[in-house]
């Protein structure tokens, strides 16, 4: 449970409610736009789950070693990706419904806003 209350952890927390939020609104206005908010929070718990794996293998690496941080960075980074990746490709092969230009935006748009809180993560271990 302490890795939940942690202050490096918060801005994950944050943006995971933010976007869940936002999404759930987003269904609830009935807006004529071209958003799947089910694919938006699918995405979004994907990656928190993703972040929480992260933050907690980043949080046992050795700070004396920077090789080891910046490689436990990059296997986060790749494991991200291969994950979002391959739902995405899964989920485009199901053809139920098209994914749209919009939705797979604004899912890049998170798995950039998620891989750079997991980098300012690093720093703040750095600086400690």
């Amino acid at each position: 449970m302490n890795l939940y209350f942690q202050k490096k952890f918060r801005p994950v927390i944050a943006l995971f409610f933010a976007v869940l939020t936002l999404a759930i609104i987003l269904q609830q206005m009935n807006i004529p736009i071209a958003i799947n908010s089910n694919f938006i929070r699918i995405v979004n718990g994907v990656l928190f789950l993703i972040a929480l794996f992260n933050y907690k293998r980043i949080s046992q690496v050795d700070l004396s070693k920077p090789n080891a941080m910046v490689r436990s960075v990059m296997t986060g980074t790749m494991i991200k990706f291969i994950i979002f990746g391959g739902a995405a490709l899964w989920y485009a092969t199901q053809k139920k419904a098209p994914i749209g230009n919009i939705n797979l935006l604004i899912a890049m748009g998170l798995y950039l806003l998620y891989t750079w809180l997991e980098i300012g993560w690093t720093k703040i271990n750095k600086d400690a």
